[in-house]
């Protein structure tokens, strides 16, 4: 395998989730619970994974000075969904739309870092996540969480990457997300959610390209300029598949995890490259 070959699956749909933790977990949880609805605890379903599936579109820029180094941005939307990794999950849709961005180098995967990026998590009753309703259906329902993205790692040996980002305090609306006694997780200071993903290629469908590569990233080139989009080693569509799981993480003690005072909540994404 090539180190240009690990370096993209490296950066594979960056995001995703939905979702994933910042540091290793003092305690698991492994049961937890959510409400699609929003109503509360008592509509609320105990499980132990949550599918998720997305789409995404990844920019590489090399670097003018070193063109060994690159920085990348990645812009894409997930739906949670069932076991079979297509129908949607619960009453409600539960969708997010995320960017990631970071550096690296093409000589060395094991450098790919990330640095910034927002990870937005919906409520739709809609269900038309991959429309043209908002941004691939993703952003168009109610707002639930919202992350900021503070670092990332990636593992060249197995091909999974790690992305850290913590909820903006107070934008995590009660009646959704709850431990397995019932506690609604927005009362908690710090929750874990781990995700682990797998991820392709994709086509570049008419529809993927206009809401995810024009409307969302705003990309002006082929594909938005009335020519065709054609991926490459700096531009590719991917599709991403795997599942999510949730841990409350205890405060750490004063002078502990610089990431505490990012915000209430800690997410680390994990993922395999196809190889």
């Amino acid at each position: 395998m090539s180190t240009m070959k690990t370096a993209r699956q490296a950066l594979f749909g960056l995001a995703a989730l939905a979702l994933t933790a910042i540091a290793p977990v003092a305690q698991a949880a492994p049961v937890w619970m959510v409400n699609p609805e929003g109503t509360g605890a008592a509509g609320a379903s105990a499980l132990q994974t949550l599918g998720v599936a997305g789409v995404g579109f990844v920019q590489l820029t090399p670097d003018a000075a070193n063109p060994a180094n690159f920085t990348f941005v990645e812009y894409g939307a997930y739906r949670a969904v069932k076991g079979d990794g297509t129908t949607p999950y619960g009453s409600n849709d539960l969708t997010i739309r995320y960017t990631v961005s970071g550096s690296g180098s093409f000589l060395n995967p094991a450098s790919i870092g990330f640095s910034s990026g927002s990870v937005e998590i919906y409520s739709d009753a809609a269900f038309d996540y991959g429309t043209s309703n908002g941004t691939y259906g993703a952003d168009n329902g109610t707002l639930i969480a919202k992350l900021s993205v503070v670092g990332g790692n990636t593992d060249t040996t197995t091909g999974a990457v790690t992305i850290s980002a913590g909820v903006i305090p107070g934008s995590m609306l009660a009646g959704y997300f709850f431990d397995a006694a019932g506690n609604d997780l927005a009362g908690f200071a710090r929750v874990l959610f781990s995700m682990n993903l797998r991820n392709q290629f994709a086509a570049p469908e008419p529809l993927l390209v206009s809401e995810i590569v024009c409307e969302m990233a705003g990309h002006t080139g082929a594909g938005c300029d009335g020519t065709p989009f054609l991926p490459t080693q700096f531009a590719f569509l991917v599709r991403d598949s795997g599942f999510a799981t949730v841990q409350v993480v205890p405060e750490p003690p004063a002078g502990g995890l610089a990431l505490a005072a990012v915000g209430l909540l800690g997410f680390t994404l994990r993922r395999r490259g196809k190889r």
